[in-house]
């Protein structure tokens, strides 16, 4: 090797590690969000819109896409405010939870608050409406757990005249669990309870909650 060419290679020497894929990645983030009721605390959940074109009628926490220059919080505590009719002075963060990264290139920052003097109220324009869960509920309930096969199924024109074996190549096939939550007529499925079963996974395992108390 050349010293011009281990200058180069020099260069790489403590860079920042990124996701190969990272450029692919469309940035959200959702606030699981805490309110007291009655010496309580829920967790809200949103209904929404049956005006939308992405998933309407479905069950989510608050939150969305991230505006260009904003932290992951700000995402949070942003879209969390504007779907709540809060002030963002209501909404204390009190943790990052971990982050999801989805088979269809979406990165989902989650966040845990609580809100200060919450009202239910929440903006038309996304949400039909918002109910809330005991946090008791998730921390001594078990979600119904399914299990999707993940497969590939290439398209008519990949080259399989490249690929050892053919239309016959054994590609793998992955699995994806799928959670369901009922609690008084509302099925919390999909992203939500995934996210929430993690997130009751971590208040168990390092917050050291165990159910009512």
């Amino acid at each position: 090797m050349t010293e011009k060419d281990r200058k180069r290679f020099g260069r790489l020497q403590g860079r920042t590690v990124r996701a190969i894929n990272a450029r692919n990645d469309r940035f959200y983030a959702v606030m699981v969000a805490l309110t007291e009721i009655e010496g309580r605390l829920h967790v809200v959940f949103e209904e929404r819109s049956g005006s939308l074109k992405r998933q309407p009628g479905e069950i989510c926490f608050p939150g969305g896409a991230r505006d260009p220059g904003e932290t992951s919080e700000e995402n949070a505590v942003r879209e969390t405010s504007e779907e709540l009719l809060i002030a963002p002075e209501q909404i204390h963060v009190l943790a990052q939870m971990d982050t999801m990264f989805t088979s269809y290139d979406n990165k989902i920052s989650v966040y845990l608050c609580e809100l200060e003097n919450y009202k239910g109220t929440f903006s038309r324009k996304e949400v039909a409406s918002v109910f809330t869960v005991p946090l008791d509920y998730f921390l001594t309930a078990s979600p119904d757990t399914y299990t999707n096969r993940v497969i590939i199924r290439p398209p008519e024109d990949f080259p399989y005249d490249l690929v050892p074996g053919g239309r016959d190549y054994p590609w793998h096939e992955g699995r994806a669990n799928v959670y369901f939550y009922e609690y008084e007529g509302h099925v919390i499925w999909g992203l939500t309870a995934y996210i929430m079963q993690s997130v009751v996974k971590i208040l168990k395992e390092e917050a050291g909650f165990a159910g009512r108390e």
